[in-house]
C-alpha cells in the first residue's frame, strides 16, 4: 500500500474514532421518567408523613398539589420551606402540599422539625422509592405541581420564593 493512502486511511480511521468518542460522552438530555413531565399526569403514590397521616395523591384530586423535594443538608431547601408553608396556611382550600425529604437522610428528620411550626405534612423517603417514582433530581431543591386533574405543570429543581409559588399555582388552577 501507498504511504500516502495508508496515512489518508489512518487519518479517517482516527477522525471516526474521535467523532465517536465525543459522540458518547455528550452530556445526556435529563429527561423526566414517564408521568413526571409536564403535560403528563402524575402516577399515583402514598406518603408516610412523620406525623403519622398518610398523603395519596389521588385523594387530592380537585386541588392543587404542590410536592417539595428538600433536605436537611441543604440550605436553599431549608430556606425556601417557609414559602411552601405559608402557602398551605394561607391557600389550603385550593392547594395540597407535601415537603419530601429526598435521599440520603443524614439526621433524624423529626427531630431537626421540632425546632418549628410548620404545618404542611412531611414525609422521609427512606428507601428511595418515590425519589424514584417521582425522578427526583439530583440537584435540591426540586418542586412538582400538579394541576387540580392530576397533570404536571411543573418539574424543575431551583429555588422559589413565596411569590413564585404562588404564581405557579395560579397558572395550575386554569
Amino acid at each position: 500500500m501507498k504511504p500516502m493512502l495508508k496515512r489518508l486511511l489512518w487519518t479517517f480511521a482516527l477522525a471516526v474514532l474521535a467523532a465517536v468518542l465525543v459522540w458518547v460522552n455528550l452530556p445526556k438530555k435529563e429527561t423526566a421518567s414517564p408521568g413526571t413531565a409536564v403535560g403528563e399526569a402524575l402516577p399515583d403514590f402514598t406518603a408516610e408523613c412523620l406525623d403519622g397521616r398518610v398523603f395519596h395523591l389521588q385523594d387530592q384530586r380537585g386541588k392543587v398539589v404542590v410536592i417539595n423535594i428538600w433536605a436537611t443538608w441543604c440550605t436553599p431547601c431549608i430556606k425556601e420551606l417557609p414559602g411552601f408553608d405559608r402557602l398551605k396556611q394561607e391557600h389550603s382550600e385550593e392547594v395540597s402540599v407535601l415537603a419530601l425529604h429526598a435521599q440520603p437522610v443524614t439526621t433524624d428528620v423529626s427531630e431537626y422539625l421540632s425546632g418549628f411550626s410548620y404545618q404542611i405534612p412531611f414525609a422521609v423517603d427512606e428507601d428511595g422509592s418515590l425519589g424514584e417514582a417521582l425522578n427526583i433530581s439530583t440537584v435540591l431543591p426540586q418542586t412538582l405541581i400538579i394541576t387540580p386533574e392530576g397533570i404536571v405543570s411543573y418539574n424543575q429543581s431551583g429555588s422559589l420564593d413565596y411569590e413564585e409559588l404562588l404564581e405557579l399555582v395560579t397558572a395550575a388552577k386554569q
